[in-house]
């Protein structure tokens, strides 16, 4: 008795049944590779806008037409200074909080608090400071961020960091007035 009869099918049926399996088989991979294509497509998509709503959940507008939307923060009032890096794929923006000591010495309802960095569909990191930015850049293609932040009352003198956006890590810092000819390269997109 033949290996395919053992299991109650005829030579026809064999036959058939290959026929599906390989028919399956394209099925799966198909959509294997659709699945793979959606998925780098976040990570070469380029970003066209980036907007908060209603409730501060922010939007990233891709160029294919899909939209990814990014939950707010706790105590998240909005978001300001979107921008979009020179690589076309990395977004950022600042997001605003209550400002904790809003009275009438201060001219601020909200204070800047969080450097979110956004590419490939995710947050790939976010950067704190207390207790707010005043401004911020991408530098090297969207690879590094530069920020000047302090205190809520601004002065002539300003504390600059450099920092790289996959590790985190402090690259360089610098404080003296962004007004100075002289002051570090990557401090020049930065102001008061």
């Amino acid at each position: 008795m033949p290996a395919c009869n053992y299991f109650g099918y005829s030579g026809l049926d064999s036959k058939r049944g290959a026929s599906l399996n390989r028919t399956a088989v394209s099925l799966l991979l198909a959509l294997f590779l659709l699945a793979a294509s959606s998925a780098r497509s976040h990570s070469t998509s380029s970003v066209l806008r980036i907007y908060a709503d209603e409730n501060s959940d922010v939007h990233i507008v891709l160029d294919h037409g899909h939209e990814t939307l990014v939950p707010h923060r706790q105590d998240q009032t909005g978001i300001e200074d979107a921008k979009i890096a020179a690589d076309g794929r990395t977004a950022g923006w600042l997001v605003l909080y209550p400002n904790p000591a809003n009275d009438a010495r201060t001219k601020f309802d909200d204070i800047s608090g969080s450097l979110v960095i956004w590419r490939g569909g995710r947050i790939i990191r976010t950067f704190d400071t207390r207790p707010t930015y005043w401004s911020w850049a991408f530098v090297r293609q969207g690879d590094q961020v530069a920020y000047h932040g302090g205190p809520l009352h601004e002065g002539p003198f300003s504390h600059c960091e450099l920092r790289d956006v996959k590790t985190g890590r402090l690259l360089a810092s610098w404080d003296g007035d962004l007004k100075n000819p002289d002051r570090p390269e990557w401090t020049k997109p930065l102001d008061h």
